[in-house]
Parts: C-alpha cells; structure tokens; sequence
C-alpha cells in the first residue's frame, strides 16, 4: 500500500479534487431525496427518514469541509476535461 508521502502534491491535489466532487454529489442527491421524501411520505415515515437524511448530510458536510483546508488554491484542475476525448 501507498502512502501520501509517496504521493506527489499534484497527485494529492488531483485526489482532494476527485473526493470534493464526488462529496459535492453526494451532499445534492441527499438534499434531492430531503425533497422527496417531504414531497412523498406521510408523517412517521417521513420524520424517521429525514434525520435518517440529516445524520447521511451532516458526515459528507463534516468530510468536504475537512478535505477543503487540504486543497491548494493556486491549483487549477478540470477534473471532468481530463477524461474527455481529443
């Protein structure tokens, strides 16, 4: 197994990236399915799945802000553009 140490800062950098944005989508289907579920469910069923939802949003919430003090500013990456076809 790798370690960090064994990780470029370019590397590092690319890797916070890819978990912010996966994080990022996360953190929008969750709220997605708050929506939902306000929209669709009766009562009891909908109170236990909202703190379900909120306990679900509260750690990706903990685990973006945690990973965001890592990222470097001046780095620039296009996640999305690298994985495009020439």
């Amino acid at each position: 197994m790798l370690t960090k140490a064994g990780m470029s800062d370019r590397d590092f950098q690319k890797l916070l990236q890819v978990a912010l944005t996966d994080l990022g989508l996360r953190q929008t289907m969750l709220e997605n399915r708050v929506s939902e579920v306000n929209e669709e469910m009766r009562s009891l069923e909908k109170d236990d799945q909202l703190d379900k939802l909120d306990m679900q949003l509260r750690a990706v919430r903990q685990d973006y802000d945690h990973y965001r003090q890592f990222v470097d500013p001046d780095f620039k990456l296009d996640v999305a553009d690298q994985y495009r076809e020439s």
